[in-house]
C-alpha cells in the first residue's frame, strides 16, 4: 500500500545525527509514511519503513528528485540528517493538504536545547530580527500564516509540484529551497507556515562554521537577485551588501570634519541596535550576549560580502 507521505533525507554518509533523526521519526504520531535515506555511498541501515538509495556525490535536491521519482506517495517531507522532528511534526504539517490550494507546508527549525553554547549562539544570531528580518519564522516559532518559502530542512510539498520543476533547482545549493518554493507556489498556490510543524536543527558553531554557512547563503542570494528575482520585496536582501559598501564610504567620510560626527552617530546607533538584539536573543538561548553581538556584526558583514560576490559572478550552477 502506498504511504501518504515519504520522508526524504539527503546526506553524504551516516552517523549519530542520522540515527537521532531516524529514532525521532519512529516516534511520529502520524504513521502513514515511509523514509528514503539518500547517501552518497551504500549504508547499512535496517527498518521497516526505510529505503536506502545511494546516489553518488550529487547535490541534495538531486537526491530529493531521485527519491520523488521512486516513491508514489502524494506528499514528500524533506528534513536534513542533522535535524530531528517533534513527534507531531508530520501530523501538524500534513493536515494543511486537505486544502487543494495548499502546495507546501512546514514550520520552524529551532535550535536544540542540547546544542553546545557556540551552536546555540549561532541559533541566537539567526533568531534576531535584526539578522533574519522577514525569514525569522524559519528559526523560531511565529504565528501560523501563508509564506513565500520554507527551509528544505522542514518542508512538505506535493510530489507532482516538486517533480514538475525539479530540474530547475537540482543544480543549486544552498538556495534550492528558495527556487523550489518559488516554482511550487506559482499560479496562486499556498505555502502554509505552521509553528506546530516543528523540527530541531543542530546549528553550526560560531564563528568559522557559522560564517561559512552565512557566506554561502549570501552568495546564492546575490546570484538570485541578479538572475531570478521578480518580487519587489527581495530588494531587502540587498541591505547587507549596502552595509558592506557603507564601511568604505564611512572610512572616507570620517576624514571630512563636517561628516565625522554624523558617521560616528550612525555607528553608535548601529552598535546600540546590535547590543539590544544580542541581549534579547542571547537570553532566549542562554548564551553570552557579547558572543551573539559579535556574531550579528560578522554575520551582516559576511552575508553582505557574499551577496556582492554572488551578484558580480552571476553564476551559482553546480556542474555535476
Amino acid at each position: 500500500m502506498t504511504p501518504a507521505v515519504s520522508v526524504v533525507i539527503p546526506l553524504r554518509t551516516g552517523g549519530p545525527l542520522l540515527a537521532e533523526c531516524l529514532a525521532h521519526l519512529e516516534r511520529q504520531s502520524f504513521r502513514d509514511f515511509d523514509v528514503y535515506v539518500m547517501p552518497d555511498a551504500p549504508l547499512e541501515l535496517t527498518g521497516e519503513r526505510l529505503h536506502v538509495i545511494p546516489t553518488g556525490k550529487v547535490l541534495p535536491n538531486r537526491k530529493r528528485q531521485v527519491a520523488a521519482e521512486t516513491t508514489a506517495a502524494e506528499i514528500l517531507a524533506f528534513i536534513d540528517d542533522d535535524a530531528y522532528p517533534h513527534r507531531d511534526w508530520l501530523a501538524n504539517a500534513v493536515r494543511h493538504f486537505a486544502d487543494p490550494n495548499v502546495v507546501a507546508s512546514g514550520g520552524p527549525a529551532v535550535t536544540p536545547p542540547d546544542d553546545s553554547p557556540r551552536q546555540r549562539a549561532s541559533g541566537a544570531i539567526f533568531s534576531a530580527p535584526l539578522v533574519t528580518a522577514t525569514t525569522r519564522h524559519r528559526y523560531v516559532a511565529e504565528t501560523r500564516r501563508d509564506v513565500d518559502g520554507l527551509p528544505s530542512c522542514n518542508l512538505l510539498v506535493r510530489r507532482d509540484a516538486f517533480l514538475r520543476d525539479a530540474e530547475a533547482s537540482v543544480r543549486y545549493w544552498p538556495g534550492e529551497d528558495i527556487l523550489l518554493c518559488m516554482f511550487a507556489a506559482r499560479d496562486g498556490a499556498r505555502i502554509v507556515y505552521d509553528p506546530d510543524a516543528l523540527v530541531y536543527h543542530h546549528r553550526r558553531a560560531v564563528f568559522a562554521d557559522h560564517l561559512h554557512q552565512v557566506w554561502s547563503y549570501g552568495r546564492f542570494r546575490g546570484f538570485f537577485l541578479r538572475r531570478l528575482s521578480t518580487a519587489r520585496g527581495d530588494g531587502l536582501y540587498a541591505v547587507p551588501a549596502a552595509f558592506v559598501l557603507g564601511h568604505a564610504a564611512a572610512l572616507a567620510a570620517v576624514r571630512v570634519r563636517k561628516l565625522r560626527l554624523p558617521v560616528l552617530l550612525a555607528a553608535a546607533a548601529y552598535a546600540v541596535l546590535v547590543a539590544r538584539a544580542a541581549r534579547h536573543a542571547a537570553r532566549a538561548e542562554g548564551v553570552n550576549p557579547w558572543l551573539v553581538a559579535a556574531g550579528i556584526y560578522l554575520t551582516h558583514l559576511t552575508y553582505g560580502s557574499g551577496t556582492l560576490v554572488g551578484w558580480l559572478r552571476g553564476d551559482m550552477v553546480w556542474r555535476d
